[in-house]
């Protein structure tokens, strides 16, 4: 029990003093943490010195350096200051000088313009003396020239007037047939020039096809069918072609003959010399059914002709040709002047027309469009009347091409005269093409009774002294005497010599008549 006492009053005591020391230790707690933060600030305030004294020196070091740059700045901007001051004060030294020198020279202009002035003042007065001496001497020299000449004062200055105004037109005239002369040699040799480039870029690689307008018959039997006498076989298909077609025996043999075929369009032409050749080479003839084989045949030409015109507005590069246009391009593949095939002849004047258009700086595709439609109206002539180049202008106009360019087809051959460089560029490649060797062919018999029908119309009129005939018979230059004819009289004999050639001469095409009278007076000084 005591024991257990004492066991028990340990504990409590030991409770106690474990309260006792739990108690003071709380009470230490704060000192403690207290002691320990003073430290810790210590050691903050010791690191913070020592990085602000490293800091105040990395920046006095920056700051000194900063410093340096800037006073280096500012010595070469003082250098650089006192430079360009010095420049300008040699500049303004220079414009002190000039401008003395300046006024020196204005100072020595305005004392000469005042001499200069003072001489004129004085030479007007000799001048006023001598013009009224100089007047006094032509009124005595009229009033001589008037009692020699039996003349008033008036008439006498009239004739000198006039002999001086003689004398300087004279001399206008000169000067302008000089300045004539050079500007025409400049313009050949330009032209030329033109010419020989225009023709080195172009180089036609294709063959001039050589059509035909015959059938040669072999057979008897078909030549005695054709030989009958009363009765036509080929007029019902000559009517209803519209082309002319002939059927011609041989003189020498019974057993040939020759059907010819002319005039009409050109598809038709074609369609007809294509159904009788095929049906001549059959067995038996069918003679009354050729119509429905010339239709089939007109179809297909037809296409063909359409096919040929995008070709050739594909070959040119062209737009917004209409399709009419292209229609009538395609049929002249079948129409021919002098045996040249009107189609490659369009093709061939379009291309030279641009490259004559690049040479002269005229639009190349307005060159173009000119010569792929100069020649359009040849497909259509034989309905229409009246130059093939008005109908090319109407169709074109028509069918919505511009007014220049219709302007310049119509002036190719001179059925208008339009001063404008596109319808000297396609006149020039006309022809070119008409007129290279081996593109049109004459027969020479009708070439020759053509040529003299031409010379006889005209030397049939009185004054005429020189005929030359140009172009294959398309133009022809007329030299009348001029004492015999009167320069008033030449339009009408101009006229007349062209309605006698319309009625007695067989051409195809057209005439350009040029008649020309000329006076010539030398002088040898």
């Amino acid at each position: 029990m005591g024991s257990l006492l004492t066991y028990i009053g340990l504990i409590l005591i030991s409770s106690i003093l474990g309260l006792v020391a739990f108690y003071i230790l709380l009470s230490l707690i704060p000192f403690l943490e207290r002691k320990e933060n003073l430290s810790q600030k210590k050691e903050l305030l010791n690191e913070a010195q020592k990085q602000r004294k490293v800091l105040l020196k990395k920046y006095e070091e920056r700051t000194g350096e900063t410093i340096k740059l800037l006073e280096e700045e500012l010595e070469e901007d003082l250098i650089q200051n006192e430079q360009d001051t010095n420049i300008a004060e040699l500049e303004l030294d220079k414009r002190e000088e000039f401008a003395e020198r300046e006024e020196e020279r204005v100072s020595q202009k305005e004392s000469q313009s005042l001499k200069t002035q003072e001489e004129i003042e004085t030479k007007a007065l000799d001048t006023q003396e001598k013009k009224l001496q100089w007047q006094e001497t032509v009124q005595q020299a009229q009033k001589k020239l008037s009692a020699t000449a039996k003349l008033s004062i008036e008439e006498v200055t009239e004739k000198i007037v006039n002999s001086y105004v003689d004398d300087k037109k004279l001399e206008l005239q000169k000067t302008q047939r000089f300045l004539a002369e050079e500007l025409n040699s400049s313009a050949r040799k330009n032209a030329k020039r033109m010419l020989d480039s225009a023709l080195c870029h172009y180089q036609p690689e294709f063959y001039w096809p050589k059509s035909t307008n015959l059938i040669e018959i072999n057979d008897e039997k078909t030549i005695h069918e054709l030989n009958q006498p009363n009765i036509n076989l080929l007029e019902p298909l000559e009517e209803y072609t519209g082309v002319s077609i002939k059927f011609n025996p041989s003189e020498d043999s019974p057993s040939k003959g020759i059907i010819r075929f002319g005039g009409g369009f050109g598809v038709s032409k074609e369609s007809a010399r294509l159904t009788l050749n095929e049906a001549i080479k059959t067995p038996n003839i069918k003679w009354k059914k050729l119509q429905a084989l010339y239709d089939k045949n007109f179809r297909n030409l037809e296409q063909e002709a359409v096919l040929l015109g995008k070709k050739a507005v594909e070959q040119l590069k062209l737009s917004d040709i209409h399709p009419e246009i292209q229609k009538l391009v395609g049929s002249l593949n079948w129409r021919t002047s002098y045996r040249q095939n009107q189609w490659y002849h369009t093709v061939e004047v379009a291309t030279l027309a641009g490259i004559l258009a690049v040479e002269m700086g005229v639009d190349e595709n307005d060159a173009k469009r000119a010569g792929l439609l100069h020649d359009i109206g040849k497909a259509i002539d034989y309905r229409i009347d009246g130059s093939h180049a008005v109908i090319s202008c109407d169709y074109a106009d028509r069918f919505g091409e511009k007014r220049y360019i219709c302007d310049a087809v119509l002036s190719h051959h001179s059925d208008l005269i339009v001063e404008h460089p596109l319808s000297y560029v396609l006149c020039a490649a006309d022809t070119l093409s008409g007129g290279r060797p081996g593109a049109r062919v004459n027969l020479e018999e009708g070439y020759q009774i053509r040529l003299g029908a031409i010379y006889d119309c005209i030397n049939s009129f009185k004054g005429i002294s020189d005929v030359a005939i140009m172009n294959g018979g398309r133009e022809v230059h007329i030299q009348v005497h001029y004492r015999q004819v009167k320069e008033k009289d030449l339009k009408d004999l101009a006229q007349s010599i062209v309605k006698k050639i319309e009625e007695n001469v067989a051409y195809p095409g057209q005439i350009k008549i040029v008649l020309s009278r000329k006076f010539e007076s030398t002088a040898v000084a």
